[in-house]
C-alpha cells in the first residue's frame, strides 16, 4: 500500500517535471510560430489573409455628407451681403465595395499602388432625403477662372463666355451631381483643352501609393 502510495507521488512528480520541460519548450516555440504566422498573414502580398481583406473589404463601410446650401445668393452677387448658409445632411452612401484595380507592387520602395473605384450606392434610409435633392452652392468655375487669368482683355473674354453660358456666381446643382459630377456649360465653351466635368468625386477612380511591409 505505501508503496503503491510512494510510487504514485514519484510517477505524478515524474509526469509534472516532464510537462514543464515539454511547457518551457514549446512555450516558445509556440509564440515564434504564431508570431510568424502573423507576419505572413499581415502583409499586402498575394495569397495573404490581409491582401485578400485589402483588396476588397469584407464588411460595409458608409460615408455620409453634409451639404451647406446657400440661402441668399443673390444678395452676395448684387450686394456683396455676407452670406447665409443652411446645413443639409447627412446623406449616406455605401462605399469601398469595389475591389481594388491595376494593383502595382515596388520591392525596391516597398510600395503598393492601385487604382481606387469611386463607386458609391445611396443608402435613402440613412438620409435625410433624396440623391436629386438640390443646393445652391458657389459656382467653382466662374469663381476660379477669374483669380487663374487676371489679365483685363482674358477678363473680358471670360465674361462674354460666362453670360453665354447662363452662368453666374452661385448654381443649383443636386447631390449627385455635386459629388460624382456635372458637365460645367461655361466650362464646355471655353476653346482649350480644359476639364469640362466637375466633382468632388469625379473621376470614378482614383490612384494611391501606400507602403507595405
Amino acid at each position: 500500500m505505501g508503496c503503491d502510495r510512494n510510487c504514485g507521488l514519484i510517477a505524478g512528480a515524474v509526469i509534472g517535471a516532464v510537462l514543464a520541460v515539454f511547457g518551457g519548450i514549446l512555450m516558445p516555440v509556440g509564440d515564434m510560430l504564431i508570431e510568424k504566422k502573423i507576419k505572413k498573414e499581415t502583409v499586402l502580398e498575394e495569397g495573404t489573409l490581409a491582401f485578400k481583406n485589402w483588396v476588397k473589404t469584407g464588411t460595409e463601410v458608409y460615408r455620409q455628407f453634409w451639404i451647406f446650401d446657400v440661402q441668399n445668393p443673390e444678395d452676395v452677387a448684387v450686394n456683396s451681403s455676407k452670406i447665409k448658409v443652411k446645413q443639409r445632411g447627412p446623406y449616406t452612401y455605401r462605399v469601398r465595395y469595389l475591389a481594388k484595380e491595376n494593383i502595382t507592387h515596388d520591392s525596391k520602395t516597398h510600395t503598393v499602388s492601385f487604382l481606387q473605384p469611386n463607386g458609391a450606392i445611396f443608402e435613402p434610409s440613412l438620409s435625410v432625403g433624396p440623391e436629386n435633392d438640390t443646393f445652391t452652392v458657389l459656382n467653382l468655375a466662374v469663381a476660379a477662372v477669374p483669380h487663374l487669368y487676371p489679365s483685363p482683355f482674358v477678363q473680358i473674354i471670360v465674361n462674354i463666355f460666362i453670360k453665354k453660358s447662363n452662368s453666374s456666381m452661385f448654381q443649383k446643382r443636386t447631390l449627385k451631381e455635386l459629388l460624382w459630377g456635372y458637365k460645367d456649360p461655361f466650362l464646355s465653351l471655353i476653346p482649350y483643352l480644359v476639364p469640362t466635368t466637375v466633382g468632388v468625386f469625379y473621376p470614378v477612380s482614383t490612384k494611391y501609393e501606400c507602403q507595405y511591409c
